[in-house]
């Protein structure tokens, strides 16, 4: 199974290699991960879903394992797996609220602590605490407004009841986050996950760890008042916040050719870009298909402030999609295609062979990208 999510891992594929490598920086990793627990003063709860984010679960796992981690967390059974195959003995979070039954007596087998989300796993849950005499370990889910996983404040059953087949050990919810007034947005959230706190106090169960920050929050208010922070892109450096976090993670490639073009003439598919100049260009022989220009979008505050915000960062900033050749920033010209992509170096002469890095998401990179460790 782990096979099939990870193909990387696999020794059959060089025909298919592309022309470069994702480039993992442990000490900025390692920087990043201090920088929040000193930050935010809380317990760190790493989460290594998708595939350690895109960068190889196990090569964040073997980075990571040595700086005090509370508690690792994923979204599937293979990753927490995978997690125990690497030699993790530290405690893993299933943040999916699975219900199947073979999924969850997997889980409680591994000793994974699983998200009690909604009312249809508990009979699986108490039916495996009689199968085992083993009580499963969860972490009750709260649905503070992201709409997704969790019990709503108003249907929550009482848990003392089921705590003699259960052992609860901790609480959490997750943030939806909001493009208009993120501060109000997260206050508003954080009421409603406290209110699910104490209405589980009230029924006389101990909520156990409490956490709700994800990687934006701990960076921007901290633990938010509670014991611990969930955080997966902040320890990569992938916050859209400002912030001390380092850049960990970027694409690495080579200049394949360099060649003269006149003003006027059209670059790529479409012929979208039109030279203002006599230009010299650099062709690099990667392009969408490798992860570039892939970047998830962020969600835009569409009031008359936030237009004019984003307009302003805009028109202060280097253009969206530029390289870095010899320490310089470069603008891409025209369309990025498939497995090439044309940049402007008429400002930075370069020489074929020359290193080519590239910011990109790596959730977003192809699985045949080589992983770089250095």
């Amino acid at each position: 199974m782990c096979d099939e999510l990870y193909p990387e891992l696999n020794d059959n594929n060089s025909c298919f290699d592309k022309n470069a490598s994702l480039v993992i920086k442990q000490e900025a990793i390692v920087n990043n991960v201090r920088y929040i627990k000193e930050s935010t003063g809380a317990k760190v709860i790493a989460v290594v879903k998708e595939n350690g984010y895109g960068i190889g679960i196990a090569n964040l796992y073997n980075i990571i394992k040595d700086e005090d981690i509370f508690m690792y967390a994923v979204t599937s059974p293979c990753e927490a797996i995978a997690l125990r195959d690497e030699g993790c003995d530290k405690d893993i979070l299933m943040l999916t609220p699975i219900s199947d039954f073979s999924e969850l007596l997997q889980m409680v087998s591994h000793n994974v602590v699983v998200a009690l989300g909604n009312a249809n796993q508990l009979p699986e849950l108490i039916y495996i605490y009689n199968l085992t005499g083993k009580r499963p370990r969860v972490h009750i889910q709260i649905d503070s407004g992201l709409g997704r996983y969790g019990f709503n404040l108003d249907e929550m059953p009482d848990f003392k009841h089921y705590t003699e087949y259960l052992k609860i050990e901790g609480c959490f919810s997750h943030l939806a986050g909001s493009a208009k007034n993120y501060k109000k947005s997260v206050a508003k959230q954080v009421a409603v996950f406290k209110a699910a706190i104490e209405k589980i106090k009230a029924s006389g169960v101990n909520p156990g760890i409490c956490h709700i920050a994800n990687s934006k929050a701990a960076v921007t208010f901290g633990s938010l008042g509670f014991d611990a922070v969930r955080v997966g892109s902040a320890i990569l450096g992938k916050v859209p916040a400002d912030t001390k976090l380092e850049e960990a993670v970027w694409l690495e490639s080579k200049v394949f050719s360099v060649y003269n073009r006149q003003e006027g003439e059209r670059i790529g598919y479409s012929g979208e870009a039109e030279l203002k100049r006599d230009s010299f260009l650099a062709v690099v022989r990667i392009g969408t298909s490798s992860g570039v220009g892939l970047i998830q979008k962020v969600p835009v505050d569409m009031s008359i402030r936030g237009l004019i915000k984003n307009m302003l960062k805009k028109m202060n900033s280097v253009p969206a999609l530029s390289v870095w050749i010899n320490g310089k920033m470069s603008p891409v010209i025209g369309r990025i295609g498939v497995s090439h992509m044309t940049i402007d170096v008429t400002e930075n002469p370069v020489a074929e062979g020359d290193t080519v890095k590239i910011q990109v998401n790596p959730l977003f990179v192809h699985p045949y990208v080589k992983r770089l460790v250095i």
